[in-house]
C-alpha cells in the first residue's frame, strides 16, 4: 500500500532529508537512511521504551517498541484505542500489550472519544485521518510490515476498530474487540471486502449489554447482530464450532470463511478488558484478553504471568 495514499490529510509526500539537529538519548532517527518517503517526525523510543509522539495536526499517541526490535526484519503494527473518557496511558497500563512481539501505538482521542459514536467531537474522516498520519510516523522511523497492520480497543475504542475494519480494510489486517460499542453508525457505509474479526464480551455487561440496546439516545447493536454481519461479509459458508473454555466462557468459530470470525463469550462478565490490570474479577485468568488479541492477530509475547486457556 503507498505511504501516500495511506497519509491521508497530508500535504507533502516528498523524500525527507536527515534532521539538521542530533536526535535526543533514547530516540531512533532511521527514515533517512531507509529512504522513505515522508513528512513526518522522524524520531521515536529505542527499543523497549515508550514515549508520547506530538503531530503537527496537534493530536498525540504513546508508542512502544518492543525490547527486541531490529532493523533485520519488519514489525508488525497494534494499534490500541481506548474507552470513552479514558486515556492512551490508562490503556498502555491496564491492557499489557506491551508484552507484544510489535509496534504498539496508543491512540489519545479528542475530548477522550472516538468516531462515529454519537457522543465524539470529531468526524469518521477526521479519526481516520489521524490513523493514517500514525502509521505515516511510524513508517518514517522503523521497519513495518504493511501486511501485519492490526486494531484493537475497548467499549468505545472497540466499536472504532470495528469501524476501522469496515472503512480501511486495505489497511488493517485483522482487528479485535472487546466490550465493543456497536453504535449503528460504525457498520453504515461499510466495505464488503472480508477482514479478520475476533470479538470478546461479557454477558452481564452493565455498560454496553451484549444483547444491544440504546445509549446516548443512539441505538447499538447485539453482539449476535454483528457477528451475523461480520459472518456475512467474511463470506462464511459452514456452521459455527463452539468450545468451552474456563468459568463457563464459550469460544465460538465461524467456518468456511474467506477471513477468520470468532467470539468469545464471557458468561458473567462486565464491562472490562478482561484479565487485565483493573479486572478484580480475573474470571478467566490474568492477561486473558490481551491473550487472545494477540494469538488472534498471529503475534508473539505474553503478559508475565499468563497462561493458556
Amino acid at each position: 500500500i503507498s505511504l501516500c495514499l495511506l497519509a491521508v490529510g497530508i500535504a507533502s509526500c516528498a523524500k525527507a532529508e536527515a534532521p539538521t539537529e542530533a536526535v535526543s538519548a533514547g530516540q531512533w532517527n532511521k527514515a533517512s537512511a531507509l529512504g522513505i518517503p515522508t513528512s513526518a517526525p522522524l524520531a521515536g523510543p529505542g527499543p523497549g521504551e515508550s514515549q508520547t509522539i506530538n503531530l503537527p495536526s496537534g493530536r498525540n499517541y504513546i508508542l512502544h517498541v518492543p525490547k527486541d526490535y531490529s532493523e533485520d526484519q519488519q514489525w508488525p503494527v497494534v494499534m490500541v484505542f481506548h474507552g470513552l473518557g479514558d486515556t492512551a496511558a490508562n490503556t498502555q497500563a491496564y491492557s499489557l500489550l506491551d508484552s507484544a512481539e510489535a509496534l504498539v501505538a496508543y491512540p489519545q482521542g479528542i475530548e477522550k472519544a472516538w468516531s462515529p459514536a454519537p457522543y465524539a467531537k470529531t468526524t469518521g474522516e477526521e479519526d481516520r485521518a489521524f490513523v493514517a498520519d500514525i502509521l505515516d510516523t511510524i513508517r518514517a522511523t522503523y521497519r513495518v510490515d504493511d501486511a501485519r497492520i492490526f486494531a484493537t480497543g475497548l467499549s468505545n475504542g472497540g466499536g472504532f476498530a470495528a469501524y476501522l475494519g469496515c472503512t480501511m480494510p486495505e489497511v488493517f489486517r485483522a482487528v479485535g474487540t472487546v466490550s465493543a460499542a456497536y453504535y449503528d453508525a460504525i457498520h453504515q457505509g461499510c466495505s464488503d471486502e472480508p477482514v479478520a474479526r475476533f470479538d470478546i464480551h461479557g454477558t452481564n455487561d452493565p455498560v454496553v449489554d451484549y444483547h444491544g440496546g440504546t445509549r446516548h439516545d443512539t441505538h447499538y447493536n447485539s453482539v449476535d447482530e454483528v457477528m451475523q454481519q461480520d459472518a456475512k461479509r467474511n463470506r462464511c459458508t459452514g456452521g459455527v464450532r463452539t468450545s468451552r473454555l474456563v468459568n463457563n466462557a464459550l469460544e465460538l468459530n465461524w467456518t468456511n470463511c474467506e477471513e477468520p470470525l470468532q467470539h468469545i463469550r464471557i458468561a458473567g462478565g462486565g464491562h472490562v478488558w478482561p484479565g487485565g490490570e483493573y479486572d478484580k474479577d480475573q474470571e478467566v485468568g490474568k492477561g486473558f484478553a490481551t491473550d487472545r488479541v494477540l494469538d488472534f492477530f498471529g503475534i508473539p509475547g505474553r503478559p508475565s504471568g499468563t497462561q493458556q486457556t
